[in-house]
């Protein structure tokens, strides 16, 4: 089993603070946003993944529902990790340690600027 680390930007290896809940348009999350541009977004069940993806998407897509739901997958990237709230860290958990999931999402092809 990995070690548990700091939270880190899985694209850039910046460390992150813990989410934080985010109101943005008709959206509400727990996430935050890295200086690489990529966002995360916390699934404390780790059982609404999809959800968790959809709302990560729009985001992106700064709040638009319909551009996140034709976004061609080949333009995003994302990742999944085991994350653990009280220490803010991710990798290994504890045997009956409650599992949260952070995803991690960021477009591709982004200018540095926009």
């Amino acid at each position: 089993m990995a070690k548990a680390t700091p939270l880190q930007c899985p694209f850039c290896d910046t460390y992150l603070r813990s989410p934080i809940d985010i109101n943005f348009k008709d959206m509400e999350f727990t996430g935050g946003i890295c200086t690489c541009r990529s966002v995360y977004l916390l699934d404390r069940s780790a059982r609404n993944m999809g959800e968790t993806y959809m709302d990560a998407l729009t985001f992106l897509c700064r709040g638009d529902y319909d551009a996140a739901m034709t976004l061609d997958p080949e333009k995003y990237e994302t990742v999944e990790l085991n994350y653990n709230y009280q220490s803010n860290t991710i990798g290994s958990r504890k045997t009956g340690e409650k599992s949260c999931k952070l995803i991690f999402a960021r477009l591709k092809d982004r200018a540095p600027d926009e």
